[in-house]
């Protein structure tokens, strides 16, 4: 799970679905009881299909803008670590996104390295420091008893999400006047010398 320098609207939107995530998570998700874990670890093969997407993925305002082309599929290693569970594995998945400037679906490959250490709750009394490896610097906390690996692969799948997508380097958009995609019909505004007020929002929203 590598966390990517993000700005604040992204990181917004990442926040707003984790928060949705965790509130459709209550339901029939994959939990992992601690002390059921043997020493030596288990390992978890993780597969969800389009509704479980739908379900946990989708916008909190009900906005369609991510489908699932092909199943989310994960192997999840889980070894206990003193006080701590170290997950590590894959996750990968074919997601359909809309393009940021023509607003057509285009695939998007998932193929993310998943390493998190989950760290048990602390007792205040007796702070510690735990020692991490350069490969732990994704931790999160959990409540010591189980682990959602619905809650985990959901967030790796909205880390994975690229921040402006578009379906092609080489994407024309949306024209700014007439709203013709760029990409297969030429522009058919009546004036094309007269400068569209949407024109500098245009130039902005390609610039970022």
């Amino acid at each position: 799970m590598c966390r990517k320098v993000l700005d604040k609207s992204r990181w917004t939107f990442i926040l707003t679905h984790l928060l949705f995530i965790e509130q459709k998570g209550e339901g029939s998700s994959l939990k992992v009881r601690v002390d059921e874990l043997p020493e030596a670890g288990r390992l978890f093969h993780f597969h969800r299909d389009a509704a479980w997407f739908l379900e946990m993925m989708g916008s909190p305002d009900g906005s369609r803008d991510m489908r699932l082309a092909r199943p989310v599929n994960a192997d999840l290693e889980l070894i206990p670590e003193g006080a701590h569970i170290r997950i590590s594995g894959r996750v990968k998945a074919t997601l359909l996104l809309l393009c940021s400037r023509c607003l057509r679906e285009y695939t998007y490959e998932v193929d993310e390295t998943l390493r998190v250490l989950l760290l048990k709750p602390r007792p205040e009394e007796t702070p510690g420091e735990v020692d991490l490896r350069a490969e732990d610097l994704d931790t999160e906390h959990f409540d010591g008893v189980t682990i959602d690996l619905d809650r985990i692969v959901g967030e790796e799948l909205l880390l994975a999400l690229p921040q402006k997508g578009v379906c092609s380097p080489e994407c024309k958009g949306l024209c700014a006047g007439c709203g013709a995609d760029l990409n297969r019909e030429p522009c058919t505004c009546p004036d094309q010398g007269k400068t569209s007020p949407f024109a500098a929002l245009k130039i902005l929203k390609d610039t970022e």
